[in-house]
C-alpha cells in the first residue's frame, strides 16, 4: 500500500471553496441584515422614509436569494463540473447584488445634499469591506459584487457631480483599487488555510488507513510465519524420501524421475523461503549470473513429460550462455509461461521455449499453438489485468509474471500467433537498470506557515519537489511506513518552537538528514540535527538551505 502526497488539486481547492462559501452563508447574512437595517435607520433620519422602505424590502430580498442558492448547493457527493457551476452562480449572484446596491446608492445620491451622497458611498463601502479582511473566501465573487456595486457609483459621481461629490468619486474609485489589491492578498491567505486544510485531512485518512492496513498486515505475517513453520517439516520429510528412493533406484530412468521430482521440491522450497520476505515486495531482487543452457535443461526436464501427457511437441532454442538476473524470478515466470502453455496447449501442436540476447536484454519467448487470446483478454493483459481464469486455473498466473518482470526491471508481453496459438514474451535487462532520477522529496515535521513566504506546501512544490507534512514525529513515522518512501530530508520547524525528545530526533536522524529551523532568537538551537539555523524570511535564502542539505546527502550517499 502507497499513498502519494502533493499539493492539493485546483478541483481541490475550488471544491473546498464552494463549501466555505455554504457554511458561511448564514453567518455572512446576519452581518448583511444588520447593515441592511442600519442603512434603513440612516435613511429615515433623514426623512427618506420611502427610500428606507424600498431600500430593506429589495436588498432583503436578495439576501435571500443568496442563502437559499448558497444552502441549496454542494449536498453530498458533487462532480468537478457541479462545483464550477455552483462556483459560477455564486459569481452571478454577487454581481446582482452588487448591481442592486450601486442602485440604491445613485437613488440615494443627490446634487444639493453632500450628506445623502456621503450615505450612498458609504453603503457601498460598508458591503464590500469584508472582502479585505481576512478570511475571505472566493475572490471571483468579491470582484463581481466590488465592481458592480462602486465603480457605476465611482464613474457617476466623478462625470455628473461638481466640487466635493467630484472628488469623493475619486475616492470611491480609489477605494476599488485598494479593495481589490488587498482582497488578492486576503484570498490567498484563505486558499493557503485550504490547502493547508486538504492536507491535514488527506493526512488523517492515511493514517486511518496505516491503521487498518498495519492490524491487516500483522494478521497477515502471523499467517506466513505460521505456513513456513507448517511447510518446513513435510518439505524436510519429503526431501529424505528422495534420498531413499535415489539410493534404491534400480535403472537410470528411474534416477532421472528422482532428480525431477527434485527439482521440484527445490523450486517449492525457494517459494517457501520467499515468503520470509513478502513485506519486501518492493525491493529490488538480488541478481546473479544465470547458466542459461542448465536453467533451459531444468525446465525441459521438468516440463516435457507434461507436454508428452498433451500431446504436445516441446522445443528449446537458445545460443545464449549467460545472463544476470534474480534466478528465482526467473524462474517463477518462465515456469508460469510454460504452465499456461500446458494448461492452454492444443493436443498435437508445438510449444516452444527460445531465449534471444541483444546488448541491452534477454528476450524469452514461450510460444504455444492453443485456441490463442481474443482481443479482449489481450487488453486485459496489457492493462495488468488476469483474463485467463477457466476451468484450468484461476488466471492468476499472468499477473503474477508481470509483477515479477517489474520487480526485475523488465516487462511481460503477450501477441495473438497466427493462425492461432500465442507468445508470451519476457523482456528483462542483462543489470538492473540505472535509477531514473526523481524530485527531492521532503518531509516537513511541524508548523504549516512559513512567515512572510507561504505555506510549506507551496513553497516547496513550486520548486518541483516531492512534499510530506505532518505535525509530530510520530506521526511522521507512520507516515512513511504508509508510503513505503524514504524522504531526501526532513525539515524540522517544531511547533510553539518545542525541540522533540533526543530519541525522537535520532530515529529522524537514522531515516534522513534532519534540518531543524527555529523561528526567533530565543528559541534554542539543535546541536543533534543535521542542520540547525534560524528560519530565513527570503524564499531564496530558504531553497539555499535545503539545497545544500540535499547535495550534502547526496555526496555522503556516494561515499
Amino acid at each position: 500500500m502507497s499513498q502519494s502526497f502533493t499539493p492539493p488539486t485546483p478541483d481541490e481547492l475550488r471544491a473546498e471553496e464552494a463549501r466555505m462559501l455554504r457554511e458561511r452563508a448564514i453567518g455572512s447574512a446576519r452581518s448583511v441584515f444588520v447593515l441592511i437595517g442600519v442603512i434603513a435607520i440612516s435613511l429615515a433620519s433623514v426623512e427618506l422614509y420611502r427610500e428606507a422602505i424600498l431600500w430593506t424590502c429589495a436588498t432583503s430580498a436578495m439576501v435571500v436569494i443568496t442563502i437559499l442558492y448558497a444552502r441549496s448547493g454542494m449536498r453530498g457527493e458533487h462532480t468537478d463540473r457541479q462545483v464550477d457551476q455552483y462556483l459560477r452562480g455564486h459569481v452571478v449572484i454577487s454581481a446582482c447584488t452588487g448591481i442592486l446596491w450601486a442602485a440604491g446608492a445613485l437613488k440615494l445620491a443627490s446634487p444639493t445634499s453632500e450628506l445623502q451622497t456621503f450615505l450612498a458611498g458609504l453603503f457601498l463601502t460598508s458591503i464590500t469591506a469584508g472582502g479585505v479582511m481576512a478570511g475571505t473566501v472566493y475572490r471571483p465573487g468579491y470582484v463581481a459584487l466590488a465592481l458592480a456595486a462602486l465603480t457605476p457609483f465611482g464613474v457617476y459621481l466623478i462625470v455628473s457631480m461638481e466640487g466635493v461629490q467630484r472628488i469623493y468619486g475619486s475616492f470611491i474609485l480609489l477605494y476599488l483599487a485598494f479593495a481589490l489589491t488587498t482582497n488578492k492578498a486576503a484570498s490567498q491567505k484563505t486558499r493557503d488555510v485550504i490547502a493547508a486544510r486538504i492536507t491535514s485531512r488527506k493526512t488523517a485518512a492515511a493514517l486511518e488507513e496505516y491503521q487498518h492496513a498495519a492490524k491487516a498486515n500483522r494478521a497477515t505475517k502471523r499467517s506466513v510465519e505460521a505456513i513456513r513453520h507448517d511447510m518446513a517439516q513435510p518439505m524436510k520429510a519429503l526431501n529424505n524420501f528422495l534420498a531413499e528412493l535415489d539410493r534404491q533406484a534400480t535403472s537410470q530412468q528411474q534416477a532421472i524421475l528422482v532428480q525431477q521430482i527434485r527439482l521440484a521440491v527445490a523450486s517449492q522450497e525457494t517459494l517457501i523461503q520467499e515468503l520470509s520476505h513478502v513485506e519486501r515486495s518492493n525491493v529490488r531482487p538480488e541478481s546473479t549470473e544465470i547458466d542459461v543452457p542448465a536453467l533451459l535443461s531444468q525446465l525441459e526436464n521438468e516440463y516435457r513429460p507434461q507436454f508428452k501427457a498433451t500431446h504436445c511437441e516441446f522445443a528449446v532454442i537458445s545460443d545464449t550462455p549467460s545472463v544476470t538476473t534474480n534466478q528465482a524470478s526467473l524462474e517463477r515466470i518462465l515456469r508460469n509461461f510454460l504452465s499456461n502453455a500446458v494448461k492452454y496447449g492444443t493436443s498435437g501442436g508445438k510449444v516452444t521455449l527460445s531465449v534471444q540476447t541483444t546488448e541491452a536484454e534477454s528476450l524469452w519467448l514461450v510460444s504455444d499453438q492453443g485456441p490463442g487470446l481474443t482481443a479482449e483478454q489481450l487488453r486485459d493483459i496489457r492493462q495488468g489485468q488476469s483474463p485467463l481464469a477457466s476451468a484450468a486455473g484461476n488466471g492468476l498466473g499472468i499477473g503474477i509474471a508481470q509483477q515479477l518482470a517489474q520487480n526485475l526491471g523488465g516487462t511481460v508481453a503477450v501477441n495473438a500467433n497466427i493462425p492461432q496459438g500465442a507468445t508470451f514474451s519476457l523482456h528483462l535487462p542483462h543489470l538492473d537498470p540505472p535509477q531514473p532520477q526523481e524530485q527531492a522529496f521532503v518531509l516537513c515535521i511541524g508548523n504549516d506557515q512559513v512567515p512572510g513566504i507561504g505555506a510549506w506546501s507551496d513553497v516547496i512544490s513550486s520548486w518541483v519537489w516531492k512534499f510530506a507534512h505532518v505535525e509530530t514525529g510520530t506521526e511522521a513515522a507512520q507516515l512513511l511506513e504508509v508510503l513505503g518512501q524514504i524522504p531526501d530530508l526532513i525539515v524540522l520547524d517544531p511547533i510553539n518552537g518545542k525541540k522533540p525528545p533526543k530519541d525522537e530526533l535520532d530515529l529522524l536522524k537514522q531515516v534522513a538528514p534532519v534540518v531543524y529551523f527555529r523561528r526567533n532568537a530565543s528559541q534554542p538551537p539543535c546541536p543533534m540535527a543535521t542542520v540547525s539555523t534560524r528560519l530565513p524570511e527570503d524564499e531564496t535564502d530558504l531553497r539555499n538551505i535545503l539545497e545544500s542539505a540535499l547535495q550534502n546527502n547526496a555526496s555522503s550517499r556516494a561515499r
